[in-house]
Parts: C-alpha cells; sequence; structure tokens
C-alpha cells in the first residue's frame, strides 16, 4: 500500500485530466516480474504449440531441431560411451547470443532459477568436449560470459562418461564471425587447439548466418576449408516462386533488418554453394519448417503484446517484426530452413 501512496502524485496528473480509469490500474504488475529472465532470441519452433508455449521454450525447441536433423542424440551418445566408441567433438557456435544456448548445450542442469521454465531432458544434446562462441555483438558478449562463469562456478558442466574425465573448455569471443581472416590470434589459436584435438568438428549457426556481412559464404568455406567442419544451422533462403513486386519489398526489408541482400538465396542455391564449398552433395540436407515458424510467431508477438499492454508496456519495436513474419508466413516468399552439411 505504500508503493500506492508514493506514485499517487504521479496518478493525479492523469486524474486531472479527466481519466476515470482506476486509481492504481495494474502497472504495479512490473513490480512482479523476474530479472534475470530468459534470454533467447531466434524466431524459434512452434510446432506442437500450446497457448502456453513461452518465447523461450520455442527457441530451445528450433535448436533442437537442429541437432535432431545433424543426428545428435543423448541416448546414442551415452550408448557410445559405454562401448568405448565415443568421438570427441568440438563446437564453433557463431552468434550465440546471450548464452542461454551455451548454457542448454554445455550444462546437466539449471543454472539460473529462470533456466528452470525452459528446461527439459536435453534429448538432443551432444557432450561437446570444446565450445567456442562467437559473437559481434560486445553487450550480448559480455552477459554471455557472465552466465558462463556462473556455470562454471555452479559445477554443472556437462561431464562425460565419469568424472575422472577432463571438463569441456568454453570460450567466448567478440569478434566478427563473418570475418575469418581478421580473426585475433587468441580467438585462431583457440580454435586451432580444440580442433587438432577433437575427432568431429561442429558449426552451428542458428538463426545467425543470413546476418552476416558481405555474405556467410566466407566463414563456411573457412571452417570446411581449413577444419574440415560438418554445418548445421536454422537460416532463411528466398523462395524460388517469389514474384518480382516480392523480390524487391523483401530487398528493401532485408536492408532495412541489416541482411544483405545477396545471403537471400534459394534452397537450391544455397545447395549448390555448399558443394562448391567442399561438401559432397549426398551429405547435405535442407529441410523446410517456415510453416512451424513465421505465422505462429508473429501470432505469439501479437498476443505478447496485448499482454503487456496491461501492464503498461508493449513489445515496441518488435511490432514491425511481427508484421514482417506475418508477411512472410502468408506469402511464402521467405522460407525458414535447417542446413546440415556434413564433412
Amino acid at each position: 500500500m505504500c508503493i500506492y501512496l508514493v506514485n499517487t502524485l504521479g496518478f493525479r496528473r492523469w486524474r486531472k485530466a479527466g481519466d476515470k480509469q482506476s486509481l492504481y490500474g495494474l502497472q504495479h504488475g512490473r513490480l512482479h516480474l523476474q530479472v534475470p529472465t530468459a534470454m533467447w532470441m531466434n524466431m524459434g519452433y512452434w510446432k506442437n504449440a500450446t497457448a502456453t508455449t513461452t518465447m523461450s521454450g520455442a527457441c530451445r525447441d528450433l535448436l533442437k531441431a537442429v541437432l535432431a536433423e545433424a543426428g545428435f542424440s543423448s541416448e546414442i551418445e551415452q550408448a557410445e560411451i559405454e562401448q568405448g566408441t565415443r568421438r570427441t567433438k568440438c563446437l564453433i557456435d557463431i552468434g550465440f547470443g546471450c548464452g542461454d544456448q551455451t548454457i542448454y548445450l554445455m550444462s546437466n542442469e539449471p543454472v539460473r532459477p529462470c533456466d528452470t521454465d525452459w528446461w527439459d531432458d536435453r534429448s538432443n544434446c551432444a557432450k561437446f568436449d570444446h565450445y567456442i562462441g562467437i559473437t559481434k555483438d560486445v553487450v550480448q558478449a559480455q552477459y554471455a560470459s557472465d552466465r558462463i562463469e556462473e556455470l562454471k562456478i555452479s559445477g554443472k558442466m556437462a561431464s562425460h562418461s565419469s568424472e575422472e574425465e577432463p571438463t569441456p573448455n568454453i570460450s567466448l569471443f567478440p569478434e566478427d564471425a563473418a570475418k575469418p581472416l581478421a580473426w585475433n590470434e587468441q580467438l585462431q589459436t583457440c580454435i586451432q587447439n580444440a580442433t587438432d584435438n577433437s575427432q568431429d568438428c561442429w558449426m552451428l549457426a542458428l538463426d545467425t548466418a543470413y546476418h552476416f556481412s558481405p555474405s556467410r559464404w566466407p566463414v563456411i568455406n573457412h571452417f570446411h576449408a581449413v577444419y574440415n567442419a560438418s554445418f548445421m544451422a536454422f537460416d532463411l533462403c528466398r523462395s524460388p516462386t517469389a514474384t518480382t513486386t516480392q523480390k524487391i519489398m523483401l530487398r528493401i526489408l532485408t536492408a532495412l533488418m541489416g541482411a544483405p541482400w545477396a545471403n537471400f538465396v534459394t534452397p537450391q542455391e544455397y545447395r549448390k554453394r555448399l558443394i562448391q564449398a567442399g561438401y559432397q552433395a549426398d551429405a547435405i540436407t535442407i529441410t523446410d519448417i517456415s510453416e512451424d515458424v513465421f505465422t505462429p510467431l508473429a501470432t505469439f508477438l501479437g498476443e505478447q503484446d496485448k499482454r503487456l499492454k496491461t501492464l503498461g508496456l508493449s513489445i515496441g519495436s518488435f511490432s514491425v517484426a511481427k508484421t514482417m513474419f506475418g508477411w512472410w508466413g502468408r506469402s511464402g516468399v521467405v522460407r525458414g530452413v535447417i542446413i546440415v552439411a556434413r564433412k
């Protein structure tokens, strides 16, 4: 009640203007919002979503869908450990965000209380001996670094077959993933050491590669040529049936969202470029999951905006994204695809 009294003067301002609404309203709901909160940020995988599906849950499910398409399974991993056939692995995660997906991939259990809201059995998580994250966003890199320090202190790091196994190595770098030839020596040495001590190397680009400038291909070509790495991603393609008008509109939108037009190729062109990079045609899969991404994401954003407005808040600039995703879903001009290219 004291909080209400402290804020009474502020509320009088709009009451004098003739507003007949409640004296206190619902804005005190902000005091119950929990911080820190989940910081996942990708388009999400909304297949079988319900009214209770959260953004963080859908984001986690997009990562799971990519891992499943790449053939990762905790059950298979455990069987290989027991049989003594497990291969050591490293993961280069380009555009890792604020660290939630790093925690999911590299921790045995939730680290923060907010992690429990989206945690599951990690059935598609492999055990990576080396994890290297690269992101251009310095603010997100620092936030994620703090999260990883919490993970290391907590003692919840994902282990292998026994307590005697070495603790996995996790390293995060604030570098431009699109420009591998410009990476600093520390990052290059870290990747070289990880790949030298791993039997399998994977590069992950979860809803990030279409932002890479001048294009996604320098880093994909580099990892295949130098590290013989396999590649898995959720990425965006242009529909092969897009009309001239749709292409013009899309080109304008991509400029506004900071995504080079060169990245919006058709799935067929994407496959061709992967083959040119050195991957075998029969080792490449491109799976279209657009129907379970764009329209349901636009719906979620609209509903979330309504929920926030009851507290005097909104989704802000994401309202523009809601409109764009809705158009993509209706028109089919952009396709959301899971890419897997094995070495």
